[in-house]
């Protein structure tokens, strides 16, 4: 498995620190679908500080990084309540998740199933509805951040990461990232976490991929073959 990013290309030479051993529990395909989401997850989560007992809400949780970052998230000890259309509450339920529907009314479902109140919002949405929710539901600004609407973050002032953030990675940032990988081999081959592939695609019909990505309604990752 390799750490390269920014790649369509059906060979590629890659520096042999940034390969990691694909565990015998993944097929090529979910290998090739774990890079990104898991760094990124794993990224965000490391950087909101999320401990066993928190109760963390995920927005588009049935994403290919909501769906890695509910897994990581239960695998720590935390409680995850996670936004999606109702057709993929199923999913989230077999992760472990306490789903929630998008729309008017968000702020008050997320409140009635943690009355409490929330410790941290990932949101992988980029709504604003999933912003106003986020700083609504947390006690300081910097407990939610988001990967998408980076743009929004310093105004709103809360975290933003990986292709969201509208800064550079820090080094420190680039390590988590780099942390994921063999983490997340590691609870892929004691069968405790599951990467979904939900679109296959021809590398020939990479726009076509692209177009369906950028639709924001895929249900974890897309995969382009050679």
């Amino acid at each position: 498995m390799s750490g390269a990013s920014g790649t369509y290309a059906t060979h590629v030479v890659v520096p042999r620190q940034n390969l990691t051993a694909k565990p015998a529990a993944l097929d090529f395909e979910q290998a090739a679908a774990l890079g990104i989401p898991v760094a990124t997850a794993h990224q965000a989560l490391a950087s909101l500080d999320v401990r066993r007992g928190h109760v963390l809400v995920v927005h588009g949780g049935s994403g290919g990084v909501g769906q890695a970052a509910v897994q990581l998230a239960r695998h720590l000890g935390a409680r995850v309540i996670a936004t999606a259309s109702p057709a993929n509450h199923d999913r989230l339920r077999e992760l472990g998740a306490e789903p929630v529907a998008y729309g008017e009314g968000l702020l008050e479902r997320i409140r009635a199933l943690a009355p409490a109140g929330v410790d941290r919002v990932l949101d992988a949405a980029g709504t604003d509805e999933a912003l106003a929710a986020s700083v609504a539901l947390v006690d300081d600004p910097q407990h939610a951040g988001t990967i998408v609407m980076g743009a929004k973050a310093p105004d709103l002032g809360i975290q933003a990461w990986s292709g969201g953030a509208p800064w550079p990675l820090t080094p420190e940032q680039l390590r988590l990232r780099e942390d994921a990988i063999p983490v997340v081999a590691d609870l892929v081959a004691r069968g405790v976490f599951e990467v979904e592939v939900s679109r296959r695609f021809p590398l020939e019909e990479v726009v076509a991929a692209a177009k369906e990505s950028e639709a924001g309604h895929t249900r974890g990752k897309i995969v382009l073959l050679p």
